[in-house]
């Protein structure tokens, strides 16, 4: 569906995680890249028509930081944890897809996650969150 002005949007019901070959049933993953700045400015950074100087950087480290959560498929592996979510810094293939539709994801071949909870209650289902995760090295995004 369109929306007048605002373009072609997107439901995230065709969204997953998945850590290798292994599909999560989660509720909400958000990722965030980040780049330093590395300030650049000097004496030539000026602009003489407008008599005005200005701010320029080159863009420094690239990084992210994600984190995800949902109930624990039981059906999956249902006397074990998730799958590798402790905290440690070689979590392998994680993948954040945005929509299985045209395949466009955040891809962490390795990741550093330190911080995850793992709950239940008898009247509810067995939740994980990971609270933080961070890339281990290269990564890509949509």
């Amino acid at each position: 569906m369109q929306i007048l002005g605002t373009g072609t949007q997107r439901a995230s019901k065709t969204s997953r995680v998945q850590i290798g070959a292994q599909s999560l049933t989660f509720a909400s993953y958000e990722a965030t890249a980040t780049g330093v700045d590395l300030p650049t400015t000097n004496f030539e950074s000026y602009n003489v028509p407008n008599a005005q100087t200005f701010a320029e950087g080159i863009m420094g480290v690239l990084g992210s930081d994600f984190k995800f959560g949902g109930a624990w498929d039981a059906g999956t592996k249902p006397t074990a944890n998730p799958p590798g979510l402790f905290p440690r810094d070689d979590l392998a293939n994680v993948v954040l897809t945005t929509s299985r539709l045209d395949g466009t994801a955040w891809s962490y071949p390795f990741s550093r996650i330190r911080s995850i909870t793992n709950s239940g209650t008898v009247d509810a289902l067995v939740l994980f969150n990971v609270a933080d995760a961070k890339n281990q090295g290269i990564f890509s995004y949509p």
